[in-house]
């Protein structure tokens, strides 16, 4: 397994998840959560897939998420490790609201579904691309 390949497939995917449309698209989201998957919050809170798909609209997220420095853990042919920062950015382009990010995706017949996911705040980071 090209690591490289499935770094950029599952970042896509990651970045996906954070737009505005596809957090309050039911069917899209459950296509891209995992059965068993389960996130736990900024905060602690802890949410599973039935929680975020019958408390859809999602109006808890205002602005768009910049993310950025993407690592990847391949663990094995059907689970990878991505780690990312991701922070709140405003119509100007400036950050606030620092954040580190993990998840663990899953290949289930055929395709990469969001198994695990934990953010937490972080330190203030230069935005760059990656």
């Amino acid at each position: 397994m090209d690591a490289k390949l499935l770094l950029n497939q599952l970042r896509e995917l990651e970045i996906e998840l954070h737009q505005f449309e596809v957090r309050n698209d039911k069917d899209r989201l459950n296509e891209l959560l995992h059965e068993f998957f389960i996130e736990v919050g900024r905060y602690g809170k802890t949410r599973h897939k039935s929680d975020i798909l019958a408390n859809l609209p999602n109006k808890t997220i205002s602005g768009i998420i910049w993310s950025q420095d993407f690592s990847i853990e391949v663990l094995s042919d059907d689970l990878a490790l991505i780690m990312y920062k991701s922070a709140m950015m405003d119509e100007d382009g400036n950050l606030s609201i620092y954040t580190f990010r993990s998840s663990l995706w899953q290949k289930t017949t055929g395709s990469w579904m969001i198994r695990f996911h934990q953010w937490t705040p972080a330190s203030k980071f230069l935005k760059s691309k990656t």
